[in-house]
């Protein structure tokens, strides 16, 4: 019998898992930028909390993160889907992992700040 082996695939969820964490990056970046850029602009380098740049920055960051934790589900889910290569999975879920800690290093930096 001549059997012939078919070369494994990635696995999709691996691959969404990546481009949820490239784009979602995307989008956090941008907000870092826009919240520099309203800041530099405004007296004081201060916002009030009711300004509504002030609540576009907040709800793209929580957005952003929310959907890097998405992204890091599908990474884990990724590394366990059977007979797949797992390439993928690993760099989505450290590329959304990385956000996160980060994200949550910054938040934790100013608390302790304030």
């Amino acid at each position: 019998m001549n059997t012939v082996a078919t070369p494994i695939k990635h696995s999709g969820l691996g691959i969404a898992s990546t481009v949820i964490a490239v784009l979602a990056g995307l989008v956090m970046l941008g907000a870092v930028f826009y919240a520099g850029y309203v800041g530099m602009n405004e007296p004081g380098g201060q916002l009030s909390e009711t300004d509504p740049r002030a609540i576009t920055i907040g709800v793209l960051m929580l957005g952003s993160m929310a959907v890097l934790l998405l992204g890091a589900i599908l990474g884990i889910a990724g590394l366990f889907v059977g007979e797949r290569k797992r390439v993928f999975s690993w760099i989505g879920l450290v590329l959304n992992a990385l956000p996160i800690l980060g994200g949550l290093a910054l938040i934790l930096l100013g608390l302790a700040m304030s």
